[in-house]
Formats: structure tokens, sequence, C-alpha cells
């Protein structure tokens, strides 16, 4: 999953020509803002993304259409909905829409990323080994065999609406469930183990529909939930442990290695002649910038309202050419 930048829409065709590729809908729906300054559009972008029915993902492009006949055109011709669309997208992603996920383990690694290069490796294996013991514990009282927020889920789906359908069997494992107070009909397959609501396929573990079928043939519902999610591949994923890189000796910090003296020629250090200097920069002033830029879309689908355009051309840096600071600010490296 990608910002849709172009160098990386390039580089993945070229370097990974048979990788699906997923666009974060949050970059998606702040290009279509820039564009057409809808935040209609936008709640509605977001509903045919997250769409499981083509039922669902047209009548939120027919919304689209309704408020701005070429945002659709726009969209399509800029983005395919198999990279975005929920409906469309070949493969699992098991309910991301956004790259945040990313966001957040730079937010983990804000300290480190200020270090120098040795006392950041070594912070940030400090934090994995914190991150390891903490998250090891968590599913250790645990004596179900899936994890416990799924146990939950599927305990709440059976209690809220599993037990308000009927089913009819066509075949030993192919069934037609119907809703009592929608009369809407739904496909349960078995042995593919899909649901007509493409909610089974989409998370890994049945809906409510697959659910009373289950509950109807008296089977263990553990056998129809992806691996991944029981207490087994859990622990395994926390269970190596992470090992100081100077295990045999304890008694040194970590340090850069020292040059050899004048004359041997080994290969495995750098001469003078050799060694990359960093450039030349200056510090700015004022304290460093922590938290994140919020963008003017973030903005204003907090706020609800579109802020009036601005009446000033904006401000590009002299010193790295970049947008939205001056020289005198600038944190860039060059």
């Amino acid at each position: 999953m990608s910002d849709r930048q172009k160098g990386l829409l390039k580089g993945i065709n070229r370097l990974f020509p048979g990788c699906l590729h997923r666009y974060c809908l949050r970059h998606l729906a702040e290009n279509l803002h820039k564009k057409f300054k809808n935040l209609e559009l936008d709640k509605l972008l977001w509903n045919a993304a997250a769409a499981l029915t083509q039922e669902k993902f047209d009548e939120a492009i027919d919304n689209m259409k309704a408020i701005h006949a070429s945002a659709v055109d726009w969209l399509f011709s800029h983005a395919k909905p198999e990279h975005w669309a929920e409906i469309y997208f070949q493969g699992r992603r098991y309910g991301h829409l956004t790259s945040n996920i990313a966001e957040s383990l730079n937010s983990w690694l804000l300290e480190a990323r200020n270090m120098p290069i040795l006392a950041m490796l070594e912070h940030i294996r400090h934090q994995l080994m914190e991150w390891f013991a903490a998250r090891g514990q968590l599913e250790k009282n645990t004596s179900t065999v899936l994890v416990s927020g799924i146990a939950k889920e599927l305990q709440q789906l059976l209690n809220d609406r599993a037990r308000r359908y009927r089913i009819m069997e066509s075949t030993p494992t192919l069934y037609e469930v119907q809703s009592i107070q929608t009369l809407k009909e739904h496909l349960v397959d078995l042995n593919k183990q899909t649901c007509r609501c493409r909610y089974w396929q989409i998370k890994g573990y049945p809906c409510a529909h697959a659910l009373v079928v289950l509950l109807y043939l008296e089977s263990d519902v553990h056998d129809y939930v992806k691996p991944f999610y029981t207490i087994d591949a859990y622990h395994k994923t926390y269970e190596n442990a992470i090992i100081h890189p100077l295990n045999a000796d304890f008694s040194e910090p970590l340090a850069p290695a020292i040059k050899l003296e004048d004359g041997d020629d080994s290969d495995d250090y750098l001469g003078e002649s050799d060694t990359v200097l960093p450039p030349k920069t200056r510090r700015p002033t004022g304290r460093p910038r922590k938290k994140r830029m919020r963008s003017q879309y973030r903005l204003e689908a907090e706020s609800g309202e579109s802020a009036p355009a601005c009446k000033y051309r904006l401000q590009h840096c002299s010193r790295c050419t970049q947008p939205g600071h001056s020289k005198r600010t600038c944190t860039e490296v060059i």
C-alpha cells in the first residue's frame, strides 16, 4: 500500500510486476478534495471503497455523480478501482484502507530518528524488546483457541445477528440464508468458505450468515477461521528472542570500526580518500518540528467546513525548492 506517488507507481510496476498494489485512501481522498473541494464527495469515496457488494459501490458512485458529474471520471482516470475499492481488489487487506500503520511506526520511532546511526539502532532494538515482551503477555491467560479479540467478535455476531436468519439447504455444503427482517438472501459455501456478502472472504472469519449455518450443523467455528487468528500463531509471532549483537561480550558498548594504521591495505576499512563525509548544512533556528503537518483536507474534514481559498501565492523555499516554508525554517538535508 502506498500514497500513489509517481515514482512508486513506476518502480512497483518495474520491480514487482506481479505484486498487488493498493492505494492509501486518505491520500486519494486528499487529491480528490484538492480538485473538487467538496467534503460530501470525500465521504462517498470512503463509502465506495469500503463497500462489500456491487450494489453499495454503485450507490456511492451514483451519489458522487449527482454531486459533481466529472468527479467520478477524474477519479477513475487517476486511480483504477481495483487499487482502492474493496470489491475489486484481488488481494486481502483485512480492513486496512489507509497506510496509517506506517505513520504509527514513524511516530513510534520519533525519538530514535534524531540519534546517530548506532545509537538509533540500539534504541530501536530496545523498543522492540519491550514491545515483544509486552505483546507476548497479552494473550497469556486466554483459554480459547482464537485470540480474544476475534473470539469476542464472533460471539457478538452470534448474539446480535446470526439467530435472526433462516436457512435452506441446497447441498450439504451449500446453503441459502434469508433475513427475516429484510428478506435478503445470501449464498454460503462452506467448502470455498465464501458468502455473498463478502465479509467472510475479506475478514478471514465467518460472517453472521455463515455462523447460523455452522450453528445449525453443530460444526466447530474454529475450523473455518484463518490460522493466523489462533493463539498458537499469535505466540509464534513473539516467540523468537531479540539478542544483543555482541552477545559474546557485553562488556563493551557498540562502536564504529576503527581505521587501521597507515600502510595497511586491508579491504575491510575505508581509506581517507574513500570516506564519505556528510554535506555541510546549517541547523535552522527554533525548535525542530516533532508533530506531523496536517493537510488542509484533514483540517476541513475535522471541522466540517471548507476553508476559504488562499489569496496569496504558495511560498517556496529557496534552499530546497519545496513549498510551505522558507529557507529560514528549512530542515531538509542538502
